[in-house]
């Protein structure tokens, strides 16, 4: 994606249950690559009090929009219209106060950079910076696999072993120990996974083979995060095998499974390809800490 640099007035505005519909023209312009921002949109019709949705809109028109959740600390900017981009990143950096300490920026890079950009300037740095792919595949498009009836969503039984994999997934990936930054929380976010069944395992013998789980569903996409195998199992085609069945599940919802990879990760990107997965867009996260006021 590049960057337009259009004339014509820009606006910023908070958004509403009553921009519902102009939300979901623009989001589904790309359904697949937009699904989490639809998913929130379906879910609670932009009027959750602890989500912020902000627009920017260059002569009437929407160009730009920025999720902010105040729970989650999910910044989520979108748009390719330059301008709106340093709109968005102005009122992402003004509401840091409404943003939990902890807070993530993702989304399409040149989206991302533009908000990185500005923090920069006030002084805030990530503590962790990825550049990455966001990979779709449709249905019909999915490499033939072996079945794997074993898969399974977590169950409350499930715990511990959703407990410390999600804890060394974290780290691998983000270079923290959730255990030890944000034990409450993360204790919190565990039960919900055994709870809801949005977090897939593969249990063999006693021990994880595989984890993935399900971050956002519409009937045009589905959106897969969290894809681990224990270092001491992987290269036996474990993640090929279980992914293959968690796509072949889903498409029974959804018309394409998606997800995004870090760029220098070789061995997920050689899977994901193998099974059918392509490029879609460059995408990024950054990961924060604010210091306490």
């Amino acid at each position: 994606m590049s960057l337009h640099h259009s004339t014509g007035a820009v606006t910023l505005d908070r958004l509403g249950p009553g921009d519902l519909l102009e939300v979901f023209g623009y989001l589904d312009r790309d359904p697949v690559v937009n699904v989490y921002l639809l998913a929130l949109a379906l879910r609670d019709g932009l009027a959750r009090p602890r989500d912020e949705f902000w627009a920017v809109r260059r002569d009437g028109e929407l160009v730009g929009l920025l999720c902010l959740g105040g729970q989650s600390g999910a910044v989520l900017p979108l748009g390719d219209d330059a301008a709106a981009l340093r709109l968005l990143a102005d009122q992402a950096a003004a509401r840091l106060a409404f943003l939990p300490r902890r807070f993530q920026v993702i989304g399409p890079r040149e989206a991302v950079a533009a908000v990185v950009e500005r923090l920069d300037a006030r002084g805030l740095a990530p503590r962790v910076r990825r550049a990455q792919l966001y990979m779709a595949v449709p249905r019909g498009s999915l490499a033939p696999g072996e079945r794997l009836p074993e898969l399974r969503p977590a169950r409350p039984e499930d715990y511990d072993l959703v407990f410390h994999s999600g804890a060394g997934l974290r780290a691998e990936e983000l270079e923290e120990d959730p255990r030890a930054v944000d034990p409450l929380a993360y204790a919190r976010r565990v039960e919900e996974e055994c709870r809801d069944g949005y977090t897939w395992l593969w249990v063999a013998d006693g021990a994880l083979r595989f984890r993935a789980s399900v971050s956002a569903l519409t009937s045009d996409a589905v959106q897969i995060s969290g894809v681990y195998t224990p270092p001491a199992l992987r290269n036996r085609g474990h993640a090929t095998r279980a992914l293959t069945e968690l796509c072949t599940r889903l498409f029974h919802r959804a018309g394409a499974a998606c997800l995004f990879v870090n760029d220098f990760n070789a061995p997920a990107l050689a899977v994901y390809r193998r099974l059918g997965f392509e490029d879609r867009a460059a995408w990024a996260s950054a990961f924060y800490e604010a210091p306490r006021p």
